[in-house]
């Protein structure tokens, strides 16, 4: 298997403050990643080391989560790990522009052949591009 990195861009409407605060609480992920549901394990604020279950679609299969980089306001990052699955990092980078946000979202995980050439491609990408929409539109909601 091939390690392949993946990097998503969004430009947002929202201070980098408020982007980073919101990406990095783990618990309101399922808010702009349909059908993601995510639940504390340790208690407190998230940090280095805070860990966390989470299910989302299309199986509900558990995923054990780690928060491996925590850098506020510009850094975030976990480990998701799946029992039969490779590990998959998610990585979230904070850059000011323009009285906005551009938010880098790097995953990076080991796939197989079929994975590469067939399953991202066709599921992967855009699921992941319908998700960074849905942030953006998220984000840039005015607050009622």
């Amino acid at each position: 298997m091939k390690t392949i990195t993946n990097t998503f861009r969004v430009a947002i409407n929202a201070k980098p403050e408020a982007v980073f605060a919101y990406v990095s609480d783990l618990s309101r992920h399922g808010e702009w990643n349909d059908g993601l549901k995510v639940e504390a394990v340790t208690p407190g604020e998230p940090g280095v080391g805070s860990q966390y279950h989470s299910w989302g679609k299309p199986a509900h299969l558990l995923n054990e989560v780690t928060i491996t980089d925590y850098q506020p306001p510009t850094r975030f990052a976990f480990v998701a790990r799946q029992a039969g699955f490779n590990e998959v990092r998610h990585e979230f980078v904070v850059h000011p522009q323009d009285g906005g946000t551009v938010l880098d979202r790097i995953l990076t995980t080991k796939r197989p052949l079929l994975g590469r050439i067939l399953i991202w491609p066709l599921i992967g990408r855009p699921a992941m591009n319908k998700c960074l929409a849905a942030l953006k539109a998220k984000l840039e909601r005015p607050i009622a």
